[in-house]
């Protein structure tokens, strides 16, 4: 949440304090997550589902074709469950607008369940 108030967006503010567990440097996560928030600045996919995707990606750490489609099943595994609360809500869109939830909420829910796939992972 310390994030959110520093003007961090919702992938951002999911990632970085992941940084250590996936790898990959707060400034890269930053850089690399900076144009996610808004839902990319539509209105779509929601940032933390985003960071989810991304976050999927980088747990498996598999660039093959197979690797490739587990990562977007694991994915699509980590979005379901992530909308599941809000209706399968999964836009930021429709989860600030019609679900009246607020980025805060939706970030805390990306960081339980980022936190509990990467103790699933090890």
């Amino acid at each position: 949440m310390r994030l959110r108030g520093e003007g961090y967006n919702c992938a951002q503010a999911v990632l970085i304090p992941f940084s250590e567990e996936l790898g990959i440097g707060e400034d890269t996560l930053a850089v690399l997550t900076a144009g996610l928030g808004g839902g990319a600045g539509q209105g779509e996919l929601c940032g933390v589902a985003n960071a989810l995707a991304i976050a999927e990606g980088v747990i498996l750490h598999d660039s093959t074709p197979e690797g490739k489609k587990r990562a977007v099943a694991g994915a699509s595994r980590m979005g379901k469950e992530f909308s599941k609360p809000y209706g399968g809500c999964i836009t930021c869109r429709d989860l600030k607008g019609k679900c009246g939830k607020t980025c805060h909420e939706l970030v805390g829910e990306g960081v339980t369940l980022l936190f509990k796939r990467l103790e699933n992972e090890g």
